[in-house]
């Protein structure tokens, strides 16, 4: 009886392991500055799930630069990046580049998997 509810307990603490990963993070950079123009560039790094979109909001967005296998949408102040085929694995990371008019907006930055969203948005 002992043995049985041992093993059930060491089940559901193994299955409860990948709730635990902290999830995608990003960083902010500035790459450089030319004509009221800012180039950030958010490197977004993976952690457990594999992220398949990004979404970042806050900054008037005067051009994109996806990284290759990536799509990006922009509109406004916010640009969509998407990939079917080539995601930010688990340990890895990749690099996005906005160029906005505003340097000092706060981004906030969300993360998608395959199909749903991925851990919680990062305000930088």
């Amino acid at each position: 009886m002992k043995r049985s509810l041992l093993f059930v307990l060491g089940l559901l603490v193994l299955a409860a392991v990948p709730a635990w990963a902290d999830g995608p993070t990003a960083q902010k950079a500035t790459k450089g500055s030319a004509d009221g123009i800012t180039t950030f560039a958010i490197t977004v790094a993976a952690d457990g799930e594999d992220v398949y979109g990004v979404t970042i909001k806050g900054a008037q967005m005067e051009d994109i630069r996806a990284p290759q296998g990536w799509v990006g949408i922009a509109s406004g102040s916010s640009v969509m990046f998407r990939t079917g085929e080539h995601p930010v694995t688990s340990g890895n990371s990749l690099e996005f580049k906005i160029q906005t008019s505003e340097p000092s907006a706060a981004l906030t930055i969300s993360f998608r998997g395959k199909e749903d969203v991925v851990g919680t948005p990062v305000n930088l």
